[in-house]
């Protein structure tokens, strides 16, 4: 009689838990250990060591308890070591309530922990928490329950009714965090569907502990819903067009509210960089339309920027451009660069006109007046271009174009004038996480341009592929890992039949380190570069960060640039490498690098080449 009364006690036994974002006992530990930090340190306790045993407890979970413990001999802070084997045995059985939370937090709602505390060889003493897990509960039931809607939740109306409705497959275990993440997937569910004013009334577990499953109970008030009202534009003293505001919101009039699509349009706004503050929100509602009020405040549209660089072989430079970033309230860039540097002296006007005819497209005009004056050729041109730009994907960016340039090139060859119409077709990917200094992703780039037109007025044509990559690797905090590779060739005749600018070379600050400016490449009868119709390079830095503004780089560079159409095995490549420092600031970091050549050629080469610019080198 009494095992049958036992056995049905056992079938009825439910534990019923309310869960909380926080523990009370981590709250008393966090305050026991700011009272602790502020005693003195220097209290002798005694000399005891804690470990936890247990069967089969999963890896992340031993941790876990570890973690809990507050008993701990190489704590740095927190409460003061016990003095006394009483005080000492209390807070083990202190922990053990900890442990138990811990426990129950990951669905071992049986869980039971108890402690031991002894007396070592050597006089030391050990305190050792014995966990038993039990059997971890699943998740039976997940239930919705609206106070507002008696008749409860389906896909039509928007309401989930259920956790499978949130992503709850099968048999997964009942832990805080499960129960809490699908309770936040509820209440985003509703924001989705029409529901703003949605919220979270109460929640319930009750755990079986014979049949070790629980069942959720969600109390939720979802509240009128929805639709998007009239959008509404506040900008105070702002010039940027509202109908361009209005044509980047992603929600439209009368589609059921929708809190993504408030976020998405809160993201576009902040992408444009016209704004320096951007909010959206929901007016009073007009029966079930909800008007959306979208305020912004603008940044100044002006922007001036001044740079500087140098290196043994360029020499110096300097170099400064004017932005204004809504030209014609439109979030129109116009961009107007000038630089001076011994070898290059250049003028520069750059034109952007985002959502060009439909979303996400933009128009790009370009033009240049340059004076370059190098080893390799001597140059005059001018060169203008307009192309589209669009986003492919998320990563993927492509662009088709066309430019005409009159160009000026002497050389050994002698002065040679070209006029040359391009189309230009460039295929970019970008996943890495920072312009100036990335730590990880990938950059890759597709570029090729048909030429067509005249040199010296006889009729040319030839066509021009490019293909580079770079990929960075985070080894742990402090190491990185960039790699980077190029490969390019030209399709012509002749290497004369290319302007000198647009010829491929090697060697420099960017290319192959160690090597002067275009230096790493045929080099014409006066022992000066030659330019190439074909390139091939590879680079790889390992960069360590001593601290958040002061960094290390160790290098090896390799290419060269070749006469011929295809990279020749008979001119193998050259190669560098160095060392640098770098400087980290809140625009990127200034690099200095030094560099030896590898394959040093008598009476060409130097014997090292120092490099300073902001960025990385790739």
């Amino acid at each position: 009689m009494t095992s049958r009364l036992l056995r049905s006690f056992a079938l009825t036994l439910a534990c019923v838990l309310t869960l909380a974002p926080a523990l009370p006992l981590a709250a008393q530990a966090a305050d026991q250990r700011a009272n602790g930090a502020n005693a003195e340190r220097h209290v002798r306790g005694l000399e005891f060591s804690t470990r936890v045993e247990g069967r089969r407890i999963p890896d992340y979970l031993r941790t876990l308890l570890e973690d809990a413990r507050e008993l701990s001999p190489d704590a740095e802070d927190g409460p003061l070591p016990p003095a006394t084997l009483a005080q000492l045995r209390r807070r083990a059985q202190e922990d053990e309530k900890r442990l138990e939370e811990v426990l129950k937090s990951e669905a071992y709602y049986d869980g039971r922990v108890s402690t031991s505390v002894r007396q070592a060889a050597g006089g030391a003493f050990e305190v050792v928490y014995f966990v038993v897990l039990g059997t971890r509960s699943m998740i039976g039931r997940f239930d919705i329950v609206y106070s507002d809607y008696p008749e409860g939740g389906s896909a039509e109306n928007g309401r989930p009714a259920t956790g499978a409705e949130l992503g709850l497959v099968p048999n997964r275990a009942a832990t805080v965090d499960r129960v809490i993440d699908l309770t936040q997937k509820a209440i985003s569910a509703l924001h989705n569907n029409g529901y703003p004013e949605a919220k979270l009334d109460r929640r319930r577990v009750v755990v079986d502990l014979f049949s070790s499953e629980a069942r959720v109970t969600l109390y939720m008030t979802a509240g009128p819903r929805y639709v998007f009202g009239e959008t509404r534009i506040l900008n105070e003293g702002g010039r940027t067009d509202p109908a361009y505001i209005r044509q980047l919101s992603t929600f439209r009039q009368g589609k059921i509210y929708d809190r993504r699509e408030v976020d998405s349009t809160v993201d576009a706004l902040r992408g444009t960089g016209l704004f320096a503050g951007v909010s959206v929100t929901s007016g009073a509602p007009e029966g079930d339309a909800l008007p959306q009020e979208i305020e912004v405040t603008e940044r100044a549209p002006r922007t001036v920027r001044l740079g500087a660089k140098w290196s043994t072989s360029e020499g110096a430079g300097v170099g400064g451009s004017w932005e204004h970033r809504n030209l014609f309230g439109r979030a129109e860039m116009l961009t107007l660069g000038l630089g001076i540097a011994q070898i290059e002296q250049s003028a520069t006007a750059d034109f952007r006109k985002p959502n060009f005819l439909r979303p996400g497209q933009s128009l790009l005009a370009s033009a240049e007046i340059a004076h370059e004056e190098s080893d390799a050729y001597t140059e005059d041109r001018i060169k203008a271009g307009v192309s589209l730009e669009r986003p492919l994907t998320e990563r993927w960016t492509g662009t088709l174009g066309v430019t005409f340039q009159i160009t000026e090139t002497e050389d050994l060859n002698g002065r040679i004038s070209y006029q040359l119409l391009g189309i230009p077709a460039t295929l970019r990917y970008d996943s890495t996480d920072d312009i100036l200094d990335p730590r990880k992703g990938i950059r890759a780039m597709l570029a090729g341009t048909p030429y067509f037109g005249a040199s010296d007025e006889t009729a040319t044509t030839f066509t021009k592929l490019e293909a580079s990559g770079s990929t960075y690797l985070e080894l742990n905090e402090e190491f990185l890992l960039a790699l980077r590779g190029r490969y390019g060739l030209i399709a012509a005749d002749d290497t004369t039949d290319v302007p000198g600018s647009t010829r491929f070379y090697a060697g420099g600050g960017g290319s192959v380190r160690g090597y002067g400016y275009q230096m790493a490449g045929p080099l014409d009868a006066r022992g000066d570069p030659d330019g190439g119709r074909s390139v091939l390079e590879a680079s790889a830095e390992i960069r360590y960060r001593f601290s958040e503004t002061i960094g290390a780089v160790a290098f090896v560079d390799g290419g060269q640039a070749f006469s011929n159409l295809a990279p020749s095995l008979s001119d193998p490549l050259l190669w560098g490498a160095g060392v640098g420092l770098r400087y980290y600031t809140p625009i990127g970091p200034v690099r200095l690098d030094i560099a030896t050549p590898l394959n040093r050629r008598k009476n060409v080469d130097d014997a090292f080449q120092i490099y300073v610019s902001l960025g990385q080198a790739f």
